[in-house]
């Protein structure tokens, strides 16, 4: 297939390319500045440079949510870099003489809001809070490519585990000072996904005959946030356990802190496991193993 792709440079997008070009896909990346042509991708600048017919978009583009503090104008950049985006997306399917046949668009599993005991399916209801309103616009926002006939599948992504980049660094750089930390009670939990997993969900989005319209994209397992500390401290040289108050987190960071690191929410992969998905890393435990190898 002809691929379209946006946010193709950020950390699932690069991985995906290069996984989609190991399936024998052609892949066109819509990028912000000119980038030669490499083996996994082309790159564009504009939609209207992408002339050949295009089978499927994948949607990935969005300014980072933890990058920094949610100040009034970061909140209108990350709104106008998924919303906004999509809208032109959609507004270019309608455009074309051949549109494409399938949108898989980014979401996150912000959708829910937060809550410390329910557990959230594809099938739960949009949440509270800045996150839960940002998924749910952009998620109706893609759904509109509904009316030019293609098939939209949303994937609901958790919190991406990379080797590199992401979020498992951010959230471990005291481990190199030998502390083992958490933020606030550690109770929250955390649902997460490999980077590799998270990459075969795209490519099962893409190539399945008949998707789901909604994918919870983490792995089966989720974890509360002192569980993940005390799993990275078994990989490291621990001589501190250090909880850092909610108090001080919400200074740093202010609602960011609140509704992305304080609080949490226990999703389950149903739709996937329905399909018969295996992951790869199913466990905490199994994906660590891999994540903090010393070997390459």
């Amino acid at each position: 297939m002809h691929i379209l792709m946006t946010g193709g440079t950020g950390l699932i997008g690069k991985a995906a390319s290069t996984a989609l070009h190991q399936n024998g896909h052609d892949v066109t990346v819509l990028t912000r500045r000119q980038r030669a042509a490499t083996d996994e991708a082309r790159f564009v600048t504009a939609l209207e440079d992408c002339v050949e017919p295009v089978d499927t978009v994948i949607n990935l583009a969005g300014a980072g949510l933890a990058d920094r503090r949610w100040s009034a104008a970061y909140k209108r950049d990350i709104i106008s870099s998924r919303v906004d985006l999509t809208r032109q997306l959609v507004e270019w399917f309608g455009s074309v003489d051949q549109p494409p046949s399938r949108l898989v668009s980014a979401s996150a599993i912000g959708y829910y809001g937060s809550d410390d005991e329910q557990i959230f399916t594809e099938t739960s209801h949009v949440g509270s809070g800045f996150s839960a309103e940002l998924c749910d616009a952009w998620e109706s926002e893609a759904r509109r490519a509904t009316t030019t006939g293609a098939k939209v599948v949303i994937l609901r992504l958790g919190v991406v585990l990379a080797k590199e980049g992401g979020a498992l660094g951010k959230m471990t750089q005291s481990f190199g000072f030998g502390i083992e930390s958490w933020l606030g009670s550690g109770a929250q939990w955390l649902s997460w996904i490999h980077l590799t997993d998270a990459v075969r969900v795209i490519c099962h989005a893409v190539t399945e005959a008949s998707p789901a319209d909604i994918y919870n994209a983490v792995a089966p397992r989720p974890v509360r946030h002192r569980a993940l500390a005390h799993e990275v401290g078994r990989h490291s040289s621990v001589w501190l356990k250090l909880g850092v108050p909610a108090f001080a987190a919400k200074l740093m960071a202010g609602e960011m802190a609140q509704e992305l690191l304080l609080s949490g929410q226990h999703v389950i992969p149903e739709r996937l496991i329905k399909d018969g998905f295996e992951f790869q890393y199913p466990d905490l435990a199994i994906a660590l193993g891999d994540l903090m190898s010393r070997h390459p």
